[in-house]
């Protein structure tokens, strides 16, 4: 029965050694990659915190499993994205898009895009965590597999929320800033991360470039850019 052996699967996790942690966590990803209803039976059964404390405590190979996991347990299934962040899952995932392997942080990616996806209150607990930092330092630095991963949880992160489509434009540059107030949009190795943002991103965006042109400017000279700086945030107002 598939419901038995998943239920050998968690007692590993929480009472096997690091090598069998790490098995473990690998056939209960690939149980959930392969099939809806196992991802359904796994946080059934309680198999979500004990991947959390892996992802958290575990070696660096339990933890590559642990992301990839969960990664999977996110996927296209709303409970499950609620039960990873109650779990306290996004801080260690964040954490591993830091210091993880190569194929860590490529599994995080994946994990907190699923994460963010349709869900408002994962997209600001992501960005509170330190998240959109970590994916743009990944999108410019990372691998090659990572670097898609990494974009894809940027666009989730930033659909429908205007204070994290300016973070991750704040954190890309002062360039992407000003595209974000002009377009709308922004881009990083030629990959749209912020599409289309809504009228009110546009205008925090202007109000940062004009707070960040105004700092670069001695005191006595800030009349002379007067007229500069309400040309790039004017038609954002």
């Amino acid at each position: 029965m598939v419901e038995q052996m998943i239920e050998g699967l968690i007692r590993t996790l929480r009472e096997g050694d690091d090598a069998a942690k790490a098995a473990a966590a690998l056939r209960l990803g690939s149980l959930a990659c392969n099939d809806y209803s196992d991802r359904v039976l796994i946080s059934r059964a309680g198999g979500i915190p004990p991947l959390v404390d892996l992802l958290r405590d575990g070696s660096a190979e339990a933890k590559e499993q642990a992301a990839w996991a969960l990664r999977w347990l996110a996927c296209d299934n709303d409970a499950n994205r609620v039960l990873i962040a109650e779990a306290g899952g996004i801080p260690p995932l964040v954490e591993l898009l830091r210091e993880g392997s190569a194929v860590a942080k490529e599994q995080a990616a994946w994990a907190l895009g699923h994460l963010a996806h349709n869900n408002a209150a994962n997209q600001v607990l992501i960005a509170e965590a330190g998240g959109i930092a970590a994916l743009v330092e990944l999108l410019r630095g990372g691998s090659a597999n990572a670097k898609f991963p990494a974009a894809q949880a940027l666009r989730l992160l930033a659909h429908n929320n205007d204070a994290n489509a300016v973070a991750i434009a704040a954190a890309v540059g002062l360039e992407a800033l000003v595209e974000l107030a002009r377009r709308g949009r922004v881009t990083v190795n030629n990959r749209s991360i912020v599409e289309n943002a809504a009228l009110p991103a546009k205008r925090k965006a202007a109000l940062v470039v004009a707070a960040l042109l105004r700092d670069c400017v001695p005191g006595e000279k800030r009349s002379q850019v007067r007229d500069l700086i309400r040309a790039v945030i004017g038609p954002c107002l």
